[in-house]
């Protein structure tokens, strides 16, 4: 058992050198602290392994193959015979995914339209692989969904053209694999890396720059995403092209300009899934524990956008594999918390992970901000501030919890320090002021969207403001709630604060004010707007923003729950009006109003 005093840290079978640990809780992490991550992870997944096999004890889970003893032993003898390509095999990401789908189809924590032999079958297919790497004969049968197997950490054999489950006879010697099912054979060479007929191997993007960094191009596996299997969708010759040509600008950007953060990336990174575009133009990116040293990305913007979402989801994977050796939260709590990257409530470990994450944004634009010059230097400039403005707001929050352990409060408080005098960097005035806006703005939709003020509590606000009779003061008491609202009301969405900071046209006029700072004309905009619309969400949104009222600008809820009320009984109140009156006939019934840049906006009463 292994134990560092300094961090109070107890680990079974692990020992985590302090000085990488204090790498990791710093947001950083070298290829050492990298390496340390990969042997937990090779504990962890034989323990997710070994838990499945034992879950799949049933005959009946393996349907028409063999029983699955027969491929965790044949595994085993492969795994033997050559560690290294058994290590490869283990540590494959989408090998976790599978694991842990199919132990949640077993647990009945998920449903499928497809018998659980389909899945659970796999094994048989990993134990083929693993043979086939160590050179071993074998023979068994596998499973074959719609026409096609899946040969993890090789490629994609089509052995029929039905699209039900079926089964495949399956052998190997000499690294040769053989798959047949009647009259169909598909033979897949020892090293075959091209495409033959039934065969489309699995595709590896390098970038080549001071350091080498190699991936998997994944578009085959089923496995590849984050929750139920999906179909093989092979890319296009221009689309392999296009995502070879950003890779390797991004990779020379990243070995330039962020030596530390590619010498880690290197060594965490093995995988690439290409996801569908949203249409949107948003680049869309994500990571799962299952699948450490895998990352999920639709088709990026630019090298640029590339580089930027490896950096943060590689964040995700280093606290990720952490996480999998040290608890970081106490507890989790429900879901209550602001988010500003999201726009659901959070639990506690999810804003820790977001922090981490944007922690790594904010770093990626700050030195960006170094090369870049003219107009461009702009839009990096409200890059940095927006991701520094999120930053900040979940230290406060996170710094004020009592749901973290010794570790996780120190990852909150090395994140601190070194973002500490990010904050005095000069910033161009327009994008300053855009990114401060654009992160107000979804603190205000959140509270106004999630934050329920107590029923009765607002009905007799309502009362006394109709009787014109002084309120009686009492603790307020609010709950988070599920959204039952449109969603993306109003600035939710950075898209126009990023074209005002490049200098195009922002179309509304009452957004452009508000993002240019002209508090002024939004305010009397957004006033005239909501008599016209007293109960629009997003006007109400627009004139938080805008107001100079303290109480209307950081719990519009209870403004706006309080003129709700009142429009069911008939009246159509000025919200700066009642804002103003229940400021000043019960302060104390209120949280303190704050200072804004103190961000004390997330404890919810």
């Amino acid at each position: 058992m292994g134990s560092d005093a300094s961090h109070g840290i107890d680990l079974s079978y692990h020992r985590f050198p302090s000085d990488q640990l204090d790498e990791l809780m710093s947001g950083a992490g070298g290829p050492e602290a990298i390496r340390t991550l990969w042997k937990g992870q090779r504990s962890r997944r034989m323990l997710l392994l070994d838990t499945v096999r034992r879950a799949l004890s049933d005959p009946d889970d393996m349907g028409p193959l063999p029983p699955a003893a027969l491929a965790w032993s044949a595994w085993a003898a492969a795994d033997e015979s050559d560690p290294d390509e058994g290590l490869a095999l283990l540590l494959h990401p989408q090998v976790g995914s599978w694991a842990a789908y199919t132990l949640r189809r077993k647990r009945g924590r998920t449903q499928s339209g497809v018998d659980l032999w389909v899945d659970a079958g796999v094994v048989h297919t990993l134990a083929l692989v693993a043979n086939a790497r160590s050179g071993r004969t074998w023979r068994t049968s596998v499973p074959v969904r719609d026409g096609m197997v899946m040969l993890p950490t090789l490629g994609l054999a089509r052995v029929a053209h039905s699209s039900g489950p079926s089964l495949a006879v399956a052998e190997c010697a000499g690294g040769e694999i053989r798959l047949r099912q009647g009259d169909r054979a598909v033979t897949i060479p020892a090293g075959s890396g091209r495409e033959a007929a039934g065969w489309l191997p699995s595709r590896r993007l390098t970038g080549d720059a001071d350091v080498t960094f190699s991936v998997t191009l994944d578009d085959l596996d089923p496995y590849r995403e984050l929750a139920d299997p999906v179909a093989p969708d092979p890319l296009d010759a221009a689309s392999v092209d296009r995502w070879a040509r950003l890779l390797n600008g991004a990779w020379r950007l990243l070995c330039r300009d962020y030596p530390e953060e590619a010498q880690a990336i290197a060594h965490g990174v093995v995988c690439l899934v290409p996801l569908p575009s949203d249409g949107a133009g948003v680049t869309r990116s994500a990571s799962s524990g299952e699948a450490f040293g895998s990352v999920l990305m639709s088709p990026p913007v630019d090298e640029v956008d590339l580089a930027v979402s490896l950096i943060h989801e590689f964040q995700h994977i280093k606290l990720g594999g952490l996480l999998h050796l040290l608890p970081l939260t106490k507890y989790d709590g429900e879901p209550v918390h602001h988010a500003p990257w999201r726009d659901d409530p959070r639990p506690i470990s999810g804003l820790l992970q977001g922090l981490y994450a944007f922690f790594g944004i904010a770093g990626f634009w700050r030195v960006r901000r170094y090369s870049s010059t003219g107009a461009y230097r702009r839009i990096v400039d409200f890059e940095f501030a927006y991701s520094w403005s999120q930053v900040h707001e979940v230290l406060t929050t996170l710094t004020r919890s009592d749901g973290l352990t010794g570790v996780g409060r120190e990852i909150v408080a090395k994140l601190g320090n070194r973002v500490r005098d990010w904050r005095s960097e000069e910033v161009d005035t327009v994008a300053a002021t855009a990114a401060d806006v654009l992160c107000a703005a979804h603190r205000t939709e959140w509270r106004l969207r999630y934050v329920r003020p107590d029923r009765r509590q607002v009905e007799l606000m309502a009362a006394a403001w109709r009787s014109g009779m002084p309120m009686t003061p009492s603790p307020l008491r609010t709950v988070v709630v599920a959204d039952p609202m449109p969603r993306r009301w109003f600035l939710s969405q950075p898209a126009a604060a990023r074209a005002l900071v490049a200098g195009g046209p922002v179309v509304d006029p009452l957004e452009a004010a508000l993002l240019s700072g002209d508090k002024g004309s939004a305010y009397e905009g957004f006033r005239r707007a909501l008599a016209a619309d007293p109960a629009n969400p997003r006007i109400w949104a627009g004139l938080s923003l805008a107001s100079a009222d303290g109480l209307l600008r950081v719990r519009p809820e209870w403004v706006y729950a309080v003129c709700a009320e009142l429009r069911a009984r008939g009246e159509v109140a000025d919200p700066v009006a009642v804002a103003h009156w229940l400021s000043s006939s019960a302060p104390s019934t209120f949280f303190p109003v704050v200072a804004e840049d103190s961000l004390d906006l997330d404890e919810v009463p």
